[in-house]
């Protein structure tokens, strides 16, 4: 028993010995890890430029990441005195946030990414001077929402980008005298990201 046991310690250690490591998902992952913060963004909401707040966070993988985000409401509001009505349109959407970021050591460099989420959008008609409800729609959107532009490196742990995008909207068809086009077009972002952004990091 005692050289059946020592013939297989031998067999295992020369075997992990001449072994060829094996590749894994993050085997050529040089740089990694995390960040969030807050988005701000100016967009076209049915000809009027409105502000859209929110915030994301993702996981960084080399020149890539990938993670979520989440967009507050975006409000419009429009008043007829003839009718003494009043018009709200607000609308808000989160899901995927996948982003590339190349020369990222650099101060300034190039910055891209991609939200591809889902949300609501709500149109409300009240009386002028009472939040009493005339009518009421909603809609359930998919939102698509390229941007590029250029980022900074203000600390280690703190990047700022200013961007522009195309927020890409469709499903509206319940909303009364609105259309996909009404919240589509372009738009500028302001993304503050905090976090570790790995330039430290050698895992290989």
């Amino acid at each position: 028993m005692k050289y059946l046991i020592l013939n297989f310690l031998a067999l295992f250690f020369a075997t992990a010995l001449f072994s060829q490591n094996d590749e894994t998902l993050f085997s050529h992952v040089d740089r990694i890890g995390a960040f969030g913060g807050p988005i701000i963004e100016y967009a076209d909401l049915s000809g009027d430029v409105e502000t859209s707040t929110g915030g994301g966070g993702a996981l960084v993988l080399n020149d890539f990441f990938i993670g979520g985000y989440g967009h507050g409401t975006s409000e419009l509001n429009k008043s007829f005195q003839a009718e003494n009505l009043k018009e709200r349109v607000k609308f808000k959407h989160g899901g995927f946030w996948l982003g590339y970021v190349p020369v990222q050591h650099k101060v300034i460099h190039p910055y891209t990414s991609l939200k591809m989420g889902w949300g609501k959008a709500r149109f409300r008609k009240s009386e002028i001077g009472n939040n009493e409800t005339v009518d009421e729609f909603k809609d359930n959107i998919f939102v698509l929402t390229p941007e590029a532009g250029i980022e900074l490196n203000v600390f280690s742990f703190f990047r700022i980008s200013a961007t522009a995008n195309y927020r890409l909207v469709s499903g509206i068809d319940k909303l009364d005298n609105f259309s996909d086009s009404d919240f589509s077009g372009f738009g500028a972002v302001l993304t503050l990201r905090f976090g570790g952004f790995g330039s430290e990091w050698d895992i290989d």
